[in-house]
């Protein structure tokens, strides 16, 4: 699977960082970047092959049925309203939000897995994830309800995130 960050919406190659090119004026996007990129590393050092981006098609179906193994991890982007963080002509803007990443496995194999610290570990509180110049900076993680979507046991970690960049005039 793949983004392509220049246009999400036609896209369903994944490139992370690589190919995708930063933009100092694209605030949105070099957070995207910032957040996903480190998704994406977590999933490799947690073992976790199937990866679903936002506004990427996936069929649940294609999973290897029967397989006890079956699980893959989701990451949206929840942003909050962006705030001046001060102000004049050379302002800044700070943007809030959540990325939350859902982490799924079977049901009936517990509502616990190691995966979960795994994934919280990849955000530690307080890291920096570096875009170009814009920094993203991850202020907590949280575990979430755990609950059933069909043959799958969901639970979401929220990364609450946090950065400050020139102001758009």
């Amino acid at each position: 699977m793949s983004v392509d960050y220049g246009l999400i919406t036609e896209s369903t190659d994944l490139t992370v960082i690589g190919g995708a090119t930063t933009d100092n004026s694209k605030f949105f996007r070099n957070i995207r970047i910032a957040l996903e990129s480190q998704f994406n590393q977590m999933a490799d050092d947690a073992s976790i092959t199937t990866r679903v981006f936002e506004n990427i098609e996936f069929d649940v179906t294609s999973l290897e049925k029967g397989n006890l193994t079956n699980e893959w991890v989701r990451g949206t982007i929840i942003p909050a309203e962006t705030t001046a963080s001060s102000s004049g002509t050379i302002g800044r803007d700070l943007h809030q939000g959540i990325f939350q990443i859902d982490y799924y496995n079977r049901v009936g194999i517990g509502a616990y897995s190691d995966k979960l610290d795994s994934i919280a570990n990849a955000f530690k509180r307080g890291s920096k994830l570096s875009v170009n110049d814009n920094v993203v900076r991850i202020r907590n993680v949280s575990l979430g309800v755990g609950r059933r979507d069909g043959a799958f046991f969901v639970r979401n970690i929220d990364v609450s995130y946090f950065a400050v960049t020139p102001a758009r005039s």
